[in-house]
């Protein structure tokens, strides 16, 4: 709204100054009308706000404006195929075309935390986006024929085809994060290679579990104060 108002202000300001300094008439309208547009064009531009990529501007990012094109074609993207999700009347296709985009907006959703992975997410929407846009829309003509032995075969192709898209997408992402966890790898083997190098040899990493429950699952054992040992040795001062 910003940069209309200051794009017509603007415009408005150069049109009374050309239209005075030519001296009016035909001549004055028309240096009026070339610098009112010029002038509005100009404010436009520069009172637009700079495009953020979560909360870092474009320009302060690393290939940021091709990241953000290919978020906005990723994006435009997923809205046409969600729109024709919701003309599909089988829930099983439906749901399966939900479940393609829920794991397609997890890579977009990545790619805006790590710019660095947009040529992950460009290739997948340039091979497999257009792709599933174009089988939801078959399905959809099939579906609204009425032909029922076509709507069957249709039916299975479309679910098994979407079941492979959604693994691709997760397996895309896993792509784009295994670059991360390599650094990850790298960083900490040159943690610890430089402790070596000051004389730590004798500092080992403990032993890592995989995840909170495998803490739980080897953590000591102990015997409840009222559990059968305690009360088997209650018995044996009894007697």
């Amino acid at each position: 709204m910003l940069q209309v108002i200051c794009g017509f202000v603007v415009g408005l300001l150069l049109a009374g100054l050309g239209f005075g300094l030519v001296g009016g008439g035909v001549p004055g309208l028309i240096v009026a009308v070339v610098l009112a547009a010029l002038g509005y064009i100009a404010a436009s531009t520069l009172t637009e706000p700079e495009r953020r990529i979560g909360k870092m501007l474009v320009s302060a990012l690393p290939n940021g404006q091709k990241t953000a094109d290919t978020i906005d074609a990723a994006n435009a993207r997923l809205n046409s195929i969600a729109m024709l999700t919701k003309q599909v009347r089988d829930p099983v296709v439906k749901a399966e075309a939900n479940d393609f985009i829920a794991a397609t907006k997890d890579l977009v959703q990545y790619v805006t935390r790590d710019t660095s992975a947009y040529p992950t997410l460009r290739h997948y929407i340039t091979v497999y986006g257009e792709q599933t846009e174009k089988l939801l829309r078959s399905y959809v003509d099939v579906e609204s024929s009425g032909a029922r032995d076509q709507i069957a075969t249709a039916r299975i192709e479309t679910i098994e085809a979407l079941q492979v898209l959604e693994q691709t997408a997760a397996g895309e992402l896993s792509r784009a994060v295994s670059a991360k966890t390599l650094g990850i790898t790298a960083d900490s083997d040159a943690i610890q290679r430089l402790a070596r190098m000051d004389g730590y040899d004798d500092v080992a990493p403990s032993p890592v579990p995989s995840s909170a429950a495998d803490e739980g699952r080897h953590a000591p054992s102990q015997t409840p104060s009222g559990g059968p040992a305690h009360q088997s040795d209650q018995k044996t001062d009894a007697q």
